[in-house]
């Protein structure tokens, strides 16, 4: 049986970086939703409603109805350590971070996190993430068992490092491979689960754990790649210093054939031109993180030059640096950002990066990312709720565009009304 979800639609067809073009707003909209979870039609509510007149109705009033959210950056082990103290970046790490991750040793432990974390971010209406996973492969099991039991959509790996930390989080070269391969064919018929091989960073990577990694990609070449790049001054200083062979930060992992289509970078806030250049070749994405930027002091990203070398970006919260579960906030951070470098974000793009481009990145558009009919029905449904002022600011909005554009500037987790994946909710009551 059918059923069609009533509200205002809204999506991005295409690239508006690329096209210039608005996103499709459909007001007094209508999204059609097969049994087997996918998209059958969007459009009028009217026009729908008479296409499919037996269909089972779920009104959502005046709210939005937007694709889910992606969250292309986010350590899983770092849950419980948002706006934690810290200097910048290695210092953040050292006192702080490490600590916090070592907990995860205890399976106990592991498993509810898990369950707090995936939890979490359905509430923030984050139906696809890609994730750092645990040192530990019991917790980055737990990761996925949460996952499968009710979502998100989940990309995620062992972070991997055995260097420049506390011992107990070291993944060494010689287990590392048996620990990550059981981990890949645990999770390879799983639809909505895959796998991302994940040095954390050069500094925390001998050569020989690299060359693990080279070899994971190249037996299983349908994982996923996450790393970080060009953060902070101090560690690039210290990644030149540690490879002094490499003519930059991005050789490093060139070297070891871990940058292609299917490897996306976090960071990348102090790329030299020769760098922009050269992911542009290699064809891999670039996270942009504008909270945790600005927390720990990093910089300010420059998406104007990724742009105009069309290198894949999407948005990514990197707790627990950044300060948002909820990539809406983040999509408000990375307005400001722009701003300050004199790049406008206009609704489309902010909904853009939010969605389509996310789902672009990791190679999921075919199944999510926009209302085409045959995707997933991944969506959010996004409402004032009990906050007065937003509803106030609703009403004086003279457009569907102004309405969508503060609501993506202003939406925060408590204006989630609901998460729904492959057409079930998620997340959210009636």
């Amino acid at each position: 049986m059918t059923t069609i979800h009533l509200g205002h639609l809204a999506h991005m067809k295409d690239n508006p970086f690329e096209t210039g073009n608005p996103p499709e707003i459909v007001t007094q909209g209508a999204l059609a939703v097969a049994d087997d979870g996918t998209i059958q039609n969007a459009g009028p509510a009217e026009d729908i409603l008479n296409t499919y007149p037996k269909a089972v109705r779920c009104d959502h009033g005046d709210a939005w109805l937007i694709p889910g959210l992606v969250d292309g950056h986010i350590h899983f082990p770092q849950f419980d350590v948002t706006a934690a103290r810290g200097e910048q970046l290695l210092d953040w790490l050292e006192g702080s971070i490490f600590p916090a991750e070592a907990r995860f040793q205890s399976q106990e432990f592991a498993e509810g996190a898990a369950r707090a974390f995936t939890q979490k971010l359905l509430s923030c209406g984050t139906t696809c993430a890609l994730v750092f996973g645990s040192q530990f492969p019991g917790a980055t099991q737990a990761l996925f068992r949460a996952a499968r039991s009710n979502g998100p959509r989940l990309i995620a790996g062992m972070t991997l490092m055995d260097r420049g930390a506390p011992e107990v989080l070291f993944t060494p070269a010689d287990v590392t491979y048996r620990q990550n391969e059981k981990l890949i064919r645990e999770v390879a018929a799983e639809p909505l689960l895959d796998y991302a091989v994940t040095p954390r960073f050069a500094l925390s990577c001998s050569e020989a754990l690299l060359e693990v990694c080279a070899a994971l990609v190249k037996a299983y070449p349908d994982c996923r790649i996450q790393t970080h790049i060009n953060e902070n001054h101090d560690e690039i200083a210290a990644t030149r210093a540690t490879f002094p062979k490499q003519e930059h930060y991005l050789d490093v992992y060139a070297r070891f054939g871990l940058v292609g289509p299917r490897t996306v970078l976090a960071h990348n806030i102090h790329p030299c031109d020769d760098q922009l250049d050269r992911m542009a070749e290699l064809s891999c994405a670039v996270c942009h993180c504008p909270a945790s930027n600005m927390y720990l002091g990093s910089g300010l990203f420059p998406l104007r030059s990724h742009i105009e070398r069309n290198i894949p970006v999407l948005v990514g919260s990197d707790i627990g640096a950044g300060r948002n579960f909820c990539i809406l906030e983040e999509l408000a951070a990375a307005f400001q950002v722009s701003q300050l470098q004199r790049l406008r974000l206009n609704v489309a793009r902010l909904l853009y990066l939010g969605t389509l481009a996310g789902a672009r990145a990791l190679h999921l558009d075919n199944r999510i990312g926009n209302f085409k009919p045959g995707k997933d029905a991944d969506f959010v449904v996004l409402h004032p709720g009990d906050d007065p002022y937003l509803t106030r600011r609703w009403a004086a909005c003279d457009s569907p565009e102004e309405q969508l554009f503060v609501t993506i500037m202003m939406g925060r987790e408590t204006h989630i009304r609901q998460t729904w994946l492959q057409g079930r909710r998620v997340y959210g009551n009636d």
